[in-house]
């Protein structure tokens, strides 16, 4: 019979393999009890939200389950500020948190949420996250990726201008847009009733400058004997409603036909009456 000495001789000279095998069965129950969390990683989108001052900025928060969310906003260098959190169907706000700024929805049936930030300033520039609470032994939150808002300004073109050049029986105008912001912009060719002109029109697409700001240019052809219409480029952007700009050089060829006229009859009227003063 082995002696109670003998056993804990044998014990102590497996003792490492032993401790090993203990920290592996630990962790293998660890994985069985958390191996739904990595799934229950919230997915936030888009990952970066760019709007304009005074404009709204809605983000996406998907879960895979039930459970409560938290919405936290982080400046550069701080650390992330929880903003609210939804434990059933209304939000509740932090403290110094504005009320109105904030909405958050849910999808009817899923466990999907939208935060909407309402009347956007500088101040609202931030990163926001999206946080799933779980109590699993301790207290802790899943963060999502997050989804950065970028507060821009509008600002209107800076510059704007018709360019003009001939080539054997046509005109070509450019018109050329530079440095506006945000950049969705809608650019067309009107006529003098203001109706668009589509045709012999190519139109270029928006593209972006040194700046962070954006420009476009639009190309219109006519033939050199089109004298008797007003053509305009025509702009709508956010930052003001719409703006003409005139072709300044479709009346050239006529207006220099007329002065050519006015000179040859001026010396022909000066010619007659140096003629008439002379024989009599």
């Amino acid at each position: 019979m082995t002696s109670f000495p003998g056993i804990l001789g044998v014990f102590r000279s497996h003792r490492r393999t032993a401790l090993t095998l203990l920290r592996s069965v630990v962790a293998w129950v660890w994985t069985l009890l958390h191996c739904g969390d990595a799934q229950a990683v919230p997915v936030q989108h888009p990952a970066m939200r760019t709007s304009a001052e005074g404009g709204s900025a809605s983000m996406a928060c998907r879960l895979t389950k039930e459970d409560t969310v938290h919405w936290y906003k982080q400046l550069p260098g701080e650390p992330p500020k929880r903003i609210l959190y939804v434990s059933g169907k209304k939000p509740t706000f932090d403290d110094g948190t504005d009320e109105k700024k904030y909405q958050v929805r849910k999808h009817a049936s899923e466990p999907h949420y939208s935060l909407t930030i309402d009347y956007v300033t500088q101040r609202d520039a931030g990163t926001y996250y999206c946080t799933l609470s779980t109590v699993s032994g301790y207290y802790y939150e899943v963060f999502g990726s997050g989804t950065k808002l970028i507060v821009s300004g509008n600002s209107k073109p800076e510059n704007s201008e018709i360019l003009q050049t001939k080539h054997k029986d046509q005109l070509l105008y450019v018109c050329l847009i530079e440095n506006f912001y945000p950049e969705v912009i809608r650019v067309q060719w009107v006529d003098g009733a203001d109706k668009e002109v589509t045709k012999n029109v190519v139109k270029g697409d928006v593209w972006k400058s040194t700046n962070d700001k954006y420009s476009v240019s639009t190309w219109l052809t006519l033939p050199v004997n089109m004298t008797n219409k007003n053509y305009f480029c025509k702009y709508d952007h956010e930052s003001q409603e719409n703006f003409k700009l005139p072709i300044q050089g479709i009346y050239c060829f006529f207006i220099i036909y007329l002065f050519s006229f006015y000179i040859l009859l001026c010396l022909f009227l000066s010619f007659f009456f140096f003629l008439l003063f002379e024989y009599n």
